[in-house]
């Protein structure tokens, strides 16, 4: 059964891959942080706008990592970016950097305001090169983190990737049939965690 609620959309998952790509996060406080810290790690140039910044974004802006105008949205300052971020407390910023997004057709990510998203964060487990994501369309943040820690506890230890490859390679020689291998792949893990 596909219970959809008409308060949150069905989303089409997708990855971004944002290196050097120009992105503006709105707001300069300790949401924004971990955004920006999520947004460097994927690469991208981030441009902060607000007021006011947390002592680790001043640094980050001295550095040179990132660029901040200490001053309140304006509407340009999304041409030009490939994503929206918008981390701030103020709902009317909110809502103007959403119809500045929505006219530029940029996506916007507007944490914990899914009204004016369009485009949801998501709580990610990360074992490079393997990316989960889930999203529970903005409806419940706090589940989507429970069930990102309930995976992390259930993967394999970090070398399963590499033992996988191995795996992979050993079977590829032995001529071992594409059918089976996922078979032995689940007995292996199963009896490695044991």
């Amino acid at each position: 059964m596909n219970c959809v609620d008409q308060d949150f959309p069905v989303l089409y998952p997708l990855f971004l891959n944002l290196r050097d790509k120009p992105v503006l996060v709105l707001g300069a406080g300790v949401v924004a942080e971990n955004k920006v810290r999520a947004l460097l790690q994927a690469g991208a140039q981030v441009l902060v706008v607000a007021p006011t910044a947390t002592d680790w974004l001043k640094e980050l802006a001295l550095a040179g990592r990132i660029q901040w105008k200490a001053r309140p949205f304006a509407e340009a300052d999304v041409r030009g970016t490939w994503l929206v971020v918008a981390a701030t407390s103020n709902a009317v910023a909110q809502q103007r950097a959403a119809a500045a997004a929505t006219e530029h057709r940029v996506f916007i990510v507007a944490v914990d305001d899914s009204a004016h998203s369009s485009a949801f964060g998501s709580a990610v487990v990360s074992r490079p090169p393997i990316t989960v994501a889930i999203s529970s369309s903005g409806a419940t943040p706090a589940l989507s983190r429970l069930l990102r820690e309930i995976i992390e506890e259930l993967l394999p230890s970090d070398d399963w990737i590499e033992r996988a490859r191995r795996l992979r390679a050993e079977w590829r020689r032995e001529r071992v049939p594409m059918g089976d291998r996922f078979g032995r792949l689940v007995k292996e893990f199963t009896r490695h965690r044991e």
